[in-house]
């Protein structure tokens, strides 16, 4: 569950004012009370969902960025099983520009939040994903304590 102060802090930090996707998506993962990880990463955040998958861990991730102030990429993906590797297996992005503030709705939120809980399974592959993005996803930050 997000609390109001960590709302209060995504929605500095993700631009809500800018991007109604993003808090739509946030509400939704508040209401849907899954249990997830929130990291901050490169210029955004990761999401990660705590459930299993047929008695395994979830892969799935989901990374905001804004790779220009006026675009918002919801990445999804996989990260590598082998422990050194930093690849990551792209499932496809949304591009959300600031300028269509309601083309984004509820409905898109929670399919972004089924496809995630599914652990990436195409079947639930939303609508609005598109396999290419025009833009360089941030490397995932490498611990310096390691």
């Amino acid at each position: 569950m997000i609390t109001n102060t960590s709302i209060l802090e995504l929605e500095e930090k993700l631009h809500f004012d800018r991007f109604p996707a993003l808090e739509l998506l946030f509400l939704s993962l508040d209401q849907c009370n899954l249990e997830f990880d929130l990291k901050e990463c490169n210029s955004g955040v990761e999401i990660h969902l705590k459930n299993q998958i047929q008695g395994n861990p979830n892969r799935g991730y989901l990374r905001i960025f804004f790779p220009i102030d006026s675009k918002c990429v919801l990445f999804f993906h996989k990260k590598s099983l082998v422990p050194f590797s930093r690849d990551r297996f792209s499932y496809g992005g949304v591009v959300i520009d600031e300028r269509s503030k309601s083309r984004y709705s509820e409905f898109d939120a929670m399919a972004w939040i089924d496809f995630l809980h599914s652990g990436l399974q195409p079947a639930k592959k939303p609508a609005t994903l598109k396999k290419s993005i025009p833009y360089s996803i941030p490397e995932d930050e490498v611990n310096k304590d390691d």
